[in-house]
């Protein structure tokens, strides 16, 4: 080929990878081209997803990029496996978040509250906020390349979820499982609703343990026959006293048990209380004595259960002090507190304060301090149907991956509590209960039936007027019927219009460990009750995504990274491939923006090696070697590279579908990485360049034939991860009315192709041209100066190849003399003197410096560098032995300078090693 001809025909690709235009390009094609569509495959088996919903009020964030790259990564690679797949997305109405942003954009515009423009109105205003802003997260996850069937699309509040959530609110009721009672529940005073523990940040604050003196109602003696007239208390809520209704020592306390059955006074109220045994209390914490304020403590309320104590609420809902106490009416809890201690203090009750630093639960939406709270509240028993999930594990019908999770999943399930699903909101599924407004008649029931209808129909027993509970469900109630209600579930029409008996149970569901408790169990319970089935069959658990230094990402910290800016600096495919290359079992996955343009780097190699073929490809007809590879003379129409790259694809291949296939996403990523990167471009296209570039017309077809086929398989077998630039790519390399890559077949291992020595012989002679280039380097050997190597090898094989291929060591190496004896021959007298060495898996290898260069040069500047890495070893080693940087410096400070003091005491050993030698 002439020059001007390459020039013309590189030319048609660009020199530099544009992932913005590339982007633009493909996702359209794949979505109006229907390409996302479950379509049969050759396994003639089905392979579906359900997406965890992001929030409808939602920014993606990190941890969406995460989910949503690793399910594209399963519906790619089983697309292309032959399963017919389904993705189905959607967005949920996020009870909370959206009704806080809709009540602050009113505020904000018409400077009125929910309460003033009326429930109708602000549900009509929350429907529009939420059609205007639905498309926003829609687009921000296409920006990911997600492959989802968007025509499935649902929202947790349309009309089908909806149907679903009625249908098991109703059945669960007529069976007495959902029932309505007082119970302790998180309360946000700002939200003024029950919220759920996932809703419930746990924050390290600044508080104080007061210590309070209790007064016994008549004094008594202890064993000593000490006077005792009064208990100590320590508290962090001196304010909750006003609530408490005992005082609680541990029975098996010598110092209290003889008080137990006591009276003691409450301070302040002077409210008479007993003092109760219970084991609950911890001896060698605090004082040995505990107040019991059940209406405010979730221990408490449990304690004042097996007691039968009264509950003393002593807020509002807004968070102040209510008439229990008139002194403090109206008073915030922290106002309250400090009237309090100023009170007891006068009373001469208050003893003292210690500083203390302990975990406050604050809402996740309002950042307040939430309250737990005795509130009427509707709640689910669910006590079989978490058995029935543990059972369903147990028996594999389900399986956590990795295995371990399921711990977690268990430790919730096997001492369940009752699930508070009410919550104090207009934004959600309304709870499908009615009461009848009659006096005389006050009938009490669940309908399927929405309002508009109960209404016409008036009250099943009176006729009367009716109004509907005013309180909406749980976020999750409907969360929890998600893997039914995205397929139609309970609407016979919309099942079989989605294929529900075709789809379900779904496969695979991926989330985080985060809401194992909140999500995954309550669709395990919900799915098995409901159906008999389990809602997936595999459940894999990815990792958090925290910050370089495995930080949560937090506003506070400033330290969030946003998936968007990722892409618009580096790229979709390059920000993929670091999610992918960094998750499989691990619990957490620490991002640093440096990995993606790394992995940036790898998406320009890919395409700088196609752009090197491509004007090869374009100029022969390059032959089938799948049509070779079932003649019997394949050995022979393959040269000793050509078996070596091959075989090491059939490795890859291997190793991609078995992870992929255990959700070693990571396994997967580095694998082929380090094929493209270490032996693809480093290696196989250094080694055809002579040939390319050869007269020998036949050795180039055949060297572009395996090229070609060597390089449509890395696309197949990269696309799950990066769909973008192999889709481009494969554009260039797919044959006439050939189809997109995303339904090409992923690759699998053939055996015809592994020559398993072939591809061990080659590793081993990288390793050692790239053991002598690394010596050379050492000491500055300039490139194209040639040397001698010694080699002492302890396979004599290793050893007969080594010495067939002399003539690519010379060329690759840069060696002049190769004197290669076996290990067991090595003696003072064939080892050359003042030479530097280094082992490999296999052999060691000797560089004789003698004429070389200036050793006595050489050795004064590795004498030099000595004395400086020395003192830069010294100041370090100072520092960490300095109590003062090694307690306070923040800890990830601390472990860096560990990490370069380690750096250097190697580099230490190092060179003293080299200075000895020479």
């Amino acid at each position: 080929m002439n020059t001007q001809t390459q020039t013309q025909i590189q030319s048609e690709l660009p020199k530099t990878y544009n992932p913005k235009d590339v982007e633009s390009k493909w996702y359209p094609k794949w979505k109006n081209g229907k390409y996302f569509k479950a379509k049969k495959g050759k396994l003639n088996k089905t392979f579906s997803i359900i997406m965890p919903p992001p929030n409808v009020t939602g920014k993606l964030h990190m941890g969406h990029a995460l989910d949503n790259t690793l399910q594209d990564v399963l519906i790619r690679y089983k697309r292309m496996k032959g399963f017919e797949t389904l993705w189905i997305p959607g967005v949920d109405h996020a009870g909370i978040a959206t009704q806080a942003v809709v009540e602050k954009k009113i505020w904000d515009e018409q400077k009125k509250s929910k309460h003033q423009i009326g429930r109708k109105e602000f549900l009509k205003t929350i429907w529009e906020w939420k059609d205007a802003h639905q498309g926003l997260i829609i687009e921000q996850l296409e920006k990911l390349g997600i492959s989802a069937d968007w025509d499935y699309f649902v929202f947790t509040m349309d009309p089908i979820p909806n149907e679903a959530v009625r249908k098991v609110f109703v059945k669960w009721y007529q069976e007495g499982l959902i029932f309505q009672t007082d119970y302790i529940i998180n309360w946000d005073p700002t939200i003024q609703s029950a919220i759920s523990d996932a809703e419930v940040e746990h924050k390290e604050v600044k508080g104080a343990f007061h210590y309070i003196k209790y007064l016994l109602k008549d004094a008594t003696s202890a064993a000593a026959d000490v006077a005792v007239d009064h208990l100590i208390i320590a508290t962090t809520r001196p304010e909750t006293l006003l609530g408490d209704t005992a005082v609680a020592v541990n029975p098996d306390d010598e110092r209290f048990k003889h008080l137990i059955g006591k009276k003691i006074i409450i301070p302040i109220v002077n409210r008479e209380v007993p003092i109760i045994g219970d084991n609950h209390v911890d001896i060698t914490l605090g004082t040995g004595c505990l107040k019991v304020t059940p209406g405010h403590d979730f221990n408490d309320f449990e304690i004042g259960k097996r007691h039968n104590l009264p509950i003393v609420n002593i807020l509002n809902k807004d968070g102040t002090i209510n008439d229990v106490a008139l002194d403090y009416q109206g008073l915030n809890v922290i106002a309250a507190r400090a009237k309090i201690i100023k009170e007891l203090e006068e009373q001469g009750l208050y003893i003292k304060k210690e500083d203390c630093i302990h975990q406050v639960g604050h809402g996740q939406r309002s950042s307040s301090i939430v309250e737990p709270m005795v509130s009427k509240q509707w709640f689910v028993n669910v006590k079989k149907m978490a058995q029935e999930s543990i059972n369903a594990v147990n028996e594999n019908e389900m399986r956590f991956f990795p295995k371990n999770w399921e711990n977690t999943f268990f430790s919730w399930l096997r001492e369940p509590k009752d699930w508070c699903i009410s919550r104090q909101l207009w934004w959600g599924h309304q709870i499908p209960v009615f009461y009848c407004e009659n006096e005389n008649c006050n009938h009490i029931w669940a309908s399927v039936d929405d309002l508009e209808k109960v209404q016409s129909d008036g009250c099943p027993k009176c006729k009367g007027k009716i109004h509907q509970d005013p309180d909406v469900l749980d976020t999750w109630f409907s969360s929890g019927l998600w893997a039914l209600s995205t397929l139609g579930w309970p609407n016979e029409k919309a099942m079989k219009e989605k294929s529900f008996d075709k789809f379900f149970p779904t496969s695979t569901l991926v989330t985080g460990f985060d809401i194992i408790f909140f999500w995954v169990a309550r669709m395990m319970m919900m799915t098995l009750n409901n159906t008999g089935q389990v809602p997936f069959r595999h459940t894999y658990i990815h990792a958090i995504v925290n910050d370089k230094h495995g930080r949560k990402m937090s506003k506070s910290l400033g330290n969030g990274i946003d998936p968007l800016e990722l892409i618009e600096q580096y790229g979709t495919d390059a920000m993929r491939f670091t999610i992918t290359a960094g998750s499989g079992y691990n619990r957490y996955l620490n991002l640093d923006p440096a990995q993606t343009e790394g992995y940036r780097n790898f998406i320009n190699k890919l395409w700088n090696a196609f752009r090197f073929i491509h004007p090869f490809l374009k100029e022969e007809r390059a032959l089938d070697l799948e049509l070779h590879s079932n003649n019997h003379d394949l050995n022979n129409f393959l040269t000793h590279h050509d078996r070596w790259i091959l075989s090491a694809l059939n490795s890859v291949a291997d190793i991609c579908n078995k992870a992929i296939d255990e959700y070693r996403f990571d396994d997967a990523s580095l694998a082929i990485y380090s094929f493209v990167y270490d032996k693809f471009c480093s290696w196989y296209i250094e080694l055809s360049k002579p040939i390319l570039y050869g007269a020998d017309v036949e050795e180039k077809r055949k060297r572009i034939s395996i090229l070609k086929y060597i390089f449509r398989k890395i696309l197949a077998l990269l696309h799950p991860m990066v769909p973008f630039i192999t889709e481009e790519l494969w554009e260039n390399l797919k044959e006439e009315g050939e189809d997109l890559l995303i339904v090409q077949e992923y690759p699998e291992s053939n055996k015809k192709l592994d020559f398993i020595s072939d591809q061990n012989n080659m590793n081993k002679f990288i390793e050692i041209i790239c053991s002598i280039r690394n010596l050379r380097q050492s000491v500055n050997v300039k490139p194209k100066d040639e040397v001698d190597i010694h080699i002492f090898i302890d396979n004599p094989e290793l050893k007969n190849y080594l010495l067939q291929n002399a003539s690519s060591l010379s060329d690759l190496a840069k060696v002049k003399a190769l004197n290669c004896n076996l290990l067991s021959q090595k003696s003072t007298q064939n080892t050359p003197a003042k030479s530097i060495s280094l082992a490999t898996s296999d052999c060691e290898i000797y560089l004789p410096l003698s004429g070389l260069i200036d050793i006595e040069e050489y050795v004064g500047r590795l004498k030099k560098d000595l004395q400086k890495t020395e003192v830069e070893f010294g100041k370090l080693k100072m520092k960490l032995e300095n109590k003062n940087f090694s307690e306070n410096a923040p800890s990830e400070v601390v472990a860096e300078v560990k990490d370069k003091a380690q750096e250097l005491e190697k580099k230490l050993n190092s060179l003293r090693s080299m200075i000895a030698n020479l």
